[in-house]
């Protein structure tokens, strides 16, 4: 009986520190977000309201997995939502926006237009700080990566927030 405790014991505590151990290192690895703070924003993506129906939400995702989502009209879930993200799609994330060359894009995207939403995708990885505001013009690889972004993010279980009183 000793034994089994003394093992049941051992394996918890082996566990217990590979789990913090792993989020640990996930926290401190500054390709997603910014070297200073340890849960500090790593990507963010916003679809602004248009004149008819286009879907207007917020996404911002955490170096820690983390997300917020804020549903603002004409999408899935509308209020303020939450879930997580695993380090595998944080790392396929900053792939695609390496790959398809969004720390070399124009800051703006715009023209003489009014009706047309906006997509705003900003990416910190880092000493990279860049943000991408695009309504007009856009380049393909941009409209690539917000898709993907959309591909990946929109379907998570997102819970929502209880509103505060």
């Amino acid at each position: 009986m000793t034994r089994l405790l003394i093992t049941l014991l051992t394996a918890v505590t082996l566990w217990v520190f590979g789990a913090c151990n792993n989020n640990k290192a996930l926290v401190q690895d500054d390709r997603f977000g910014g070297p200073a703070q340890a849960d500090s924003l790593f990507f963010s993506m916003e679809r602004t309201p248009c004149f008819g129906k286009c879907p207007a939400y917020r996404i911002n995702v955490y170096r820690s997995g983390f997300a917020t989502y804020k549903g603002i009209s004409h999408t899935k879930f509308e209020g303020d939502h939450e879930g997580r993200i695993s380090a595998d799609t944080l790392a396929l994330l900053l792939a695609k926006a390496e790959s398809l060359g969004f720390f070399t894009m124009q800051d703006k995207y715009d023209g003489q237009v009014t009706d047309l939403p906006s997509t705003i995708i900003r990416v910190i990885s880092k000493e990279r700080d860049k943000k991408v505001v695009a309504r007009h013009k856009i380049p393909a690889e941009f409209k690539e990566l917000a898709a993907y972004a959309d591909e990946l993010l929109l379907g998570l279980p997102w819970r929502p927030v209880p509103a505060q009183h």
